[in-house]
């Protein structure tokens, strides 16, 4: 078996635990090289929450009072004093991760990810996880200075990616549509003043033009020309601050080749025209001249 493990003290698994929110007490990474069978039962349960993702293949579990098995993407959360039996088989590939920690479930973001609640959850298959369960382990094999602190918020991210890819999995009806909304979002905020109609944009890339402008909103809240609106509005407030830049020059900066749409846009979204918008931040900033008289 390929282990890779890394424990905060040398207490009994069983027996970990803390009064502190998050706290990691070990972590690690098992996956089957010959042996055919391998399996781990403990009636009583440990005083710590375990949880385990499966990375790779699948495991089986014993949830409730039947066996599940337990396929890639999935993480199986074992609470305090919960009787655990699970296995892994040679013939299912499984590759896992697991670690053990403590925290209080009245937890606002224990809460908040509906950790109370379930044992089971689909997020998916995702690089992220398997890189934070790596730097737990590795944190807790050479336990640095502050090594603790740092696996606190290892575990956090780790549960907040997990509660964002499943609430991506909830909204099945265009939950297959994230990965290229995504990648819209990425290519908007790189290039914002790009020239493009999104029938263009969803032709280039082989989406359904109806179905990705639906997802899009659902996904942001706005559609995909708003949005990318609303990112250039945002360049042009920054622009405007630098008086090197004229109004037309803002303007081409960030995708319009006419002053006046430009400005009416802008006028729009902020209230007011980019002339008065400049005017004010102008007004706003301390003067470094005035600012040095007072405190010298």
């Amino acid at each position: 078996m390929y282990a890779n493990t890394g424990y905060f003290n040398d207490q009994s698994v069983e027996e970990m635990r803390s009064d502190t929110d998050f706290f990691v007490h070990c972590c690690g990474h098992y996956r089957l090289v010959s042996r055919e069978r391998f399996c781990t039962e403990r009636r009583n349960g440990t005083a710590n929450y375990q949880l385990l993702y499966i990375a790779d293949g699948s495991a089986r579990f014993r949830i409730g009072e039947s066996m599940q098995r337990v396929v890639k993407g999935t993480f199986v959360l074992y609470r305090p004093y919960e009787p655990q039996y699970y296995e892994y088989r040679l013939s299912d590939h499984g590759d896992v991760y697991w670690i053990h920690f403590s925290c209080r479930e009245d937890n606002g973001l224990w809460k908040q990810l509906g950790l109370d609640r379930e044992s089971v959850f689909q997020a998916g298959a995702h690089g992220d996880y398997v890189r934070l369960f790596e730097r737990i382990i590795q944190e807790l094999q050479m336990k640095k200075e502050y090594f603790a602190q740092s696996n606190q918020l290892c575990l956090q991210e780790l549960l907040l990616l997990m509660g964002r890819s499943r609430r991506r999995h909830d909204q099945s009806d265009f939950y297959p549509y994230y990965p290229q909304v995504e990648a819209a979002i990425r290519q908007f905020h790189r290039h914002p003043e790009e020239n493009f109609t999104i029938k263009a944009y969803a032709k280039k890339h082989n989406l359904n033009y109806y179905r990705f402008i639906d997802s899009f909103t659902k996904i942001t809240g706005l559609a995909p020309r708003q949005y990318i609106i609303h990112i250039r509005m945002n360049k042009a407030k920054t622009l405007l601050e630098n008086e090197a830049f004229s109004v037309g020059d803002v303007a081409q900066l960030v995708g319009y080749e006419n002053p006046l749409y430009f400005s009416r846009l802008f006028h729009k979204a902020v209230g007011m025209p980019p002339s008065e918008y400049r005017r004010q931040v102008r007004a706003e900033k301390p003067n470094p001249d005035q600012a040095w008289e007072q405190e010298s």
